[in-house]
């Protein structure tokens, strides 16, 4: 049993903010196609390129344009802000919804998902910098340095 339940943190521990994200970007998807009609190939392909333009953005900006290492939060901090995961995805849905409510045509499938990956990414960090904060296992303190 204890290896069962070693094995369930570990596949929790890795995946947890990613499958936030899959379900996010599905969501997402299943939007466009409700408010724009069924994608074509290209529209496919726009989904790709503004998700993923999303994480190149948030990732040149937190690194300093990839020239610094980012710290990990202990697992049970990860499991706490992972927990609040509805509002991140919840966030990002509502912004994508917006944008396929609002348009039509090609644009919306780059917008709404470089939308929805923006406003994931920042609100999942917001409950990552709750998690720690209100953790006592936080691995940075209230002057920025790693504890």
């Amino acid at each position: 049993m204890r290896h069962y339940l070693q094995g369930l943190g570990a596949a929790l521990r890795h995946n947890q903010v990613a499958y936030a994200f899959s379900v996010t970007a599905s969501a997402t998807f299943g939007v466009l196609a409700k408010e724009d009609g069924a994608p074509g190939v290209p529209e496919c392909f726009l989904f790709l390129a503004g998700a993923g333009a999303g994480f190149a953005v948030v990732n040149l900006l937190v690194t300093r344009a990839f020239t610094e290492e980012l710290a990990d939060e202990p697992s049970h901090v990860i499991a706490l802000a992972t927990a609040l995961s509805l509002f991140s995805t919840g966030a990002a849905l509502g912004v994508a919804t917006l944008v396929a409510w609002l348009g039509h045509g090609w644009y919306p499938w780059v917008v709404a998902p470089f939308a929805a990956t923006l406003v994931f990414i920042a609100s999942a960090g917001a409950e990552m910098g709750i998690a720690g904060w209100k953790h006592g296992a936080g691995g940075v303190d209230a002057a920025g340095e790693e504890a």
